[in-house]
């Protein structure tokens, strides 16, 4: 036994972790350190859970604040018809959309999910929906997804129907650069579209050219635009209005000084209101019987009514109006 050196003596005894590594412990995460704990099942497995995702954690790459998407798929019936497409896009361009899909599930659970329960868009045709997606999903490829006034007009209706401002303002750049819509189209697209910056533009080119309104320019613009836009080719041509223009001493053009007449015609027409009156026999004022008869409301400054003419015709209504 005296042979045995003090190696192999100090080889064979028993020597805890904790005298050879006094640190150790201190390296190791809270769920080795606290081994001493006696714990059950479930919340050992909880702490080993927990353990392996804080480590997880720690290890993996953070995930970008704008361009890590987490999308889903969504199936539409559009007049009819399936579609099924990503949530970002629309949901990008349109609060409408956003509000959509965070909408609280019906008992049937949520839309949009599967063909037999689609997220239903109402009074979007195939086309306009179409457009959308194609503007969406390829728009950024090409500068212009689009070739025809047709098609940037159905962009223009659904984006204003879903709020899609910048896709809106989009679509009325570029139906400014093709090949350009004529006074009564524009018309039509600004009243339908709320387009506000088209409207006197459009009734002054009207009321500049030499043609009159023919019979079917008339109908699709109605009666009372009709009439002011006769009133508007009057005044630009009268001869009190020709002699202000040459006598006028500030810097305008013929175009921009006529835009002024034609604006205080149609501006007059915003403080009144009429309303047709279908059951009305005859005109209150002139005892005439022919055609559609009016109640006709003037409103002040403050949009309170300060005059009323019932049951008045419509040669009676804009004579009230113009004296």
């Amino acid at each position: 036994m005296s042979a045995l050196s003090g190696s192999q003596l100090s080889f064979s005894s028993p020597v805890s972790r904790s005298s050879r590594s006094p640190s150790a412990n201190a390296r190791l995460p809270g769920l080795l350190a606290q081994a001493s704990v006696v714990a059950s099942p479930v919340e050992s497995a909880k702490s080993i859970a927990s353990f392996f995702t804080k480590l997880r954690s720690a290890s993996s790459p953070p995930r970008h604040s704008e361009f890590y998407l987490q999308d889903e798929l969504s199936v539409f019936l559009v007049d009819g018809v399936l579609f099924r497409v990503h949530r970002f896009f629309l949901q990008r361009e349109s609060d409408v959309f956003r509000t959509m899909f965070v909408c609280p599930p019906t008992q049937d659970g949520p839309d949009g999910l599967s063909d037999d329960k689609p997220i239903v868009l109402p009074e979007v045709t195939v086309a306009e929906f179409e457009g959308l997606l194609k503007f969406l999903y390829d728009g950024g490829t090409s500068p212009s997804p689009f070739s025809t006034a047709e098609e940037w007009v159905r962009l223009l209706s659904i984006a204003t129907r879903y709020g899609m401002e910048r896709i809106r303002a989009r679509a009325l750049h570029e139906l400014e650069y093709l090949p350009p819509l004529d006074p009564i189209q524009k018309i039509t697209l600004a009243r339908k579209h709320d387009v506000q910056e088209w409207l006197l533009p459009s009734y002054v080119a009207l009321c500049l050219r030499r043609q009159p309104l023919n019979v079917l320019e008339a109908v699709e613009l109605g009666l009372e635009t009709m009439v002011l836009i006769a009133m508007g080719r009057e005044a630009v041509r009268d001869p009190g209005t020709l002699k202000d223009f040459q006598d006028a001493r500030q810097p305008l053009g013929y175009e921009e000084f006529m835009t002024d007449i034609v604006a205080d015609v149609f501006g007059e027409m915003e403080r009144f209101q009429v309303l047709e009156i279908r059951n009305a026999e005859r005109c209150a004022a002139c005892k005439r019987s022919e055609g559609s008869v009016f109640d006709i409301i003037q409103f002040n400054s403050d949009s309170t009514v300060i005059q009323l003419q019932e049951q008045a015709c419509y040669v009676c209504c804009f004579e009230l109006i113009w004296t």
